[in-house]
């Protein structure tokens, strides 16, 4: 039986089509564009966010809501599935944030409020990852989670190179999520994971040849374990950029082709978008799954990209950027 014929989904699948009908639509983005910052944080408390957002008092203080809306939706989608361990590979890409934050912060011999660690959204408590990297004993951690930090940090002692922690941790990520959907034989989402990796590694790119680093540097940023193989990276890095757009065109991200060919310092968000995009239309493939894991990925899915174009929206009012400009920045909306 395949994924996508698991009937043991059908009660998840029925809940989150009807909290597919609270994204927002195209009506409500115009809606927050024509407001002011505080006319759309006011706006939203009449949205899904009405409960995410209750405690934010100004629009300056919007992450502390959208941050809670991250933990509800992650929440929410884990209790109702079957497999919520395959849901909490969505929350442990917290934990991997709060952990590579921590490590870099010790060795920085930073303390307090400054380590960007978000409570309420992985699986593990951030004051038990703080407890851990600050007696460096991870022995109460999860096992993934514990061989990271050893890693990071054996790996760092040699090398003495803060990036080399973000190297390892994101590596160990990756690995992880791969692993435990192919142990589960969930084609669909070691599939997405492969896509995700994809994308990251093409960004990765783009950003490495502008700023003509080599080889090197190029081969320790990549993360293993996409479809696009790490030496396809390797032999593009130093030809032209068309050449390497040319090279994905008439594959699965052919769509991002004609954003590298016109990529610029200028229109920075446009790669961003689109590789946001790509994912958005492979799960769109898949959503419409009578049962199994795929509906619940999809919104999953649109309910972040939703949250970074509030986050985008509200940020850029308040920091007096153009409504124009406002509108190329948004990820598209599919409901």
């Amino acid at each position: 039986m395949s994924m996508a014929d698991d009937t043991r989904y059908a009660y998840a699948v029925a809940r989150v089509r009807g909290m597919e009908t609270r994204l927002l639509d195209r009506q409500w983005i115009e809606r927050l564009l024509s407001e002011s910052a505080d006319g759309a944080l006011k706006a939203l408390a009449d949205s899904a966010y009405q409960d995410a957002l209750a405690d934010v008092d100004s629009p300056e203080a919007i992450e502390i809501g959208l941050e809670k809306a991250v933990a509800e939706l992650l929440t929410t989608i884990a209790e109702m599935a079957p497999d919520p361990e395959l849901i909490d590979l969505f929350r442990i890409r917290w934990d991997y944030r709060n952990l590579k934050s921590l490590l870099k912060a010790s060795l920085l011999k930073i303390e307090g409020g400054e380590t960007g660690v978000v409570d309420g959204i992985g699986t593990v408590p951030a004051a038990a990852l703080e407890t851990a990297v600050r007696d460096k004993d991870y022995t109460m951690l999860p096992g993934f989670l514990a061989n990271a930090a050893r890693d990071a940090g054996e790996a760092y002692r040699d090398q003495g190179e803060l990036s080399i922690i973000d190297q390892i941790i994101d590596a160990s990520l990756w690995d992880h999520s791969l692993a435990t959907a192919t142990a589960a034989g969930n084609g669909f989402l070691s599939s997405y994971f492969q896509a995700e990796i994809d994308l990251i590694n093409i960004k990765t790119f783009v950003r490495i040849k502008a700023m003509n680093r080599d080889q090197n540097d190029l081969a320790r940023a990549l993360i293993p374990g996409g479809t696009l193989d790490l030496s396809f990276f390797r032999a593009a890095l130093g030809e032209p950029i068309g050449t390497f757009a040319g090279s994905i065109e008439y594959g699965r991200y052919g769509v991002l082709a004609e954003v590298l060919r016109e990529s610029s310092p200028e229109n920075r968000y446009a790669l961003e978008l689109a590789c946001d995009n790509v994912l958005i239309r492979f799960v769109e493939r898949a959503k419409t799954a009578a049962y199994g894991i795929e509906p619940l990925v999809a919104f999953i899915l649109y309910r972040t990209m939703e949250i970074k174009l509030v986050r985008t929206a509200i940020v850029a009012k308040l920091d007096g950027v153009e409504r124009g400009e406002v509108e190329e920045r948004l990820r598209t909306i599919h409901v």
